[in-house]
């Protein structure tokens, strides 16, 4: 079974359980006509306040997205109504369905009186452990700040892009002619949008062999059960903690992450769907 239809499953699950807040409307980035990159996310709202990111540059997601919900801000729904096209070929709806699950994990963490940035662990700023000098990291999805972070440390990088125009091929940097290349690397840094395209299971098969895998990025802010269970070590997302800053942010067009704080959760740190419903419940 695909990864997407057991999220679809287990969104199933939690809506019979609790009652889910009904979808308050979307965000969408403007297209931008310049060099620089464009702001990439769009964000789901929940009536209850709960925020899911999810990316929107994948292929022609953004122009899609932007041509069936003209007014963003206007939609009114049910959560699952979204989440049942996760995994569609339809990248746009599959990119919407992901902020849909993000928003209602947000909102069951929420719910249960679980943090999951104040159970994070210590790498939250970089979804990675402290590589050492030669060692290879691995990275699926260009991420630049980062990658000058570890250059510095003089950490060796291999990337897979599906834009290899993207990458900046600078000492220490190579690009992957295939995924399997990242067998051979020390740890391996996945962007969460892998989700949308149904890619990450064979990123996975690819990277079994590498010392330590993580899923990184604000797509990455849903419940991390199936993941963990796919042997992913840990999952990377960001938790909104002021929604006016945000909504104040996305107005501007600037910068949004100071209206949140970023997460990387691993098993130890994170009691599971199950227990979040048991708690859900009991409030």
């Amino acid at each position: 079974m695909k990864l997407s239809q057991e999220y679809r499953m287990l969104a199933r699950r939690i809506a019979s359980h609790i009652e889910l807040p009904a979808v308050h409307g979307l965000h969408l980035p403007h297209s931008v006509e310049e060099a620089e990159k464009p702001d990439e996310f769009g964000f789901v709202f929940l009536e209850d306040g709960s925020v899911g990111p999810f990316y929107t540059s994948l292929d022609d997601s953004l122009p899609r997205l932007w041509h069936r919900y003209p007014d963003p801000s206007a939609l009114r729904t049910e959560p699952l109504s979204l989440i049942e096209r996760f995994g569609s070929d339809d990248r746009a709806e599959s990119a919407l369905a992901l902020g849909a699950w993000n928003a209602i994990s947000q909102h069951l963490m929420k719910r249960a009186g679980f943090s999951p940035s104040a159970a994070s662990t210590s790498t939250a700023s970089t979804g990675i452990g402290q590589p050492a000098a030669g060692e290879r990291v691995g990275m699926v999805g260009y991420f630049c700040p980062l990658v000058e972070r570890l250059l510095e440390k003089g950490v060796q990088v291999l990337v897979v892009e599906k834009k290899p125009e993207r990458v900046e091929i600078v000492e220490g940097v190579d690009l992957a002619a295939t995924p399997a290349e990242l067998a051979h690397c020390d740890q391996v840094l996945c962007t969460a949008s892998t989700l949308i395209n149904d890619s990450l299971e064979d990123i996975l098969k690819h990277s079994r062999g590498c010392g330590r895998f993580s899923l990184i990025g604000p797509s990455g802010s849903g419940l991390p059960d199936l993941l963990f269970e796919r042997g992913v070590d840990s999952v990377g997302g960001i938790e909104f903690t002021d929604l006016d800053a945000l909504h104040e942010a996305l107005a501007e067009q600037v910068s949004w992450g100071h209206a949140g704080h970023k997460y990387q959760l691993t098993p130890d740190r994170y009691p599971g769907v199950g227990e979040l419903l048991r708690r859900a419940r009991r409030r």
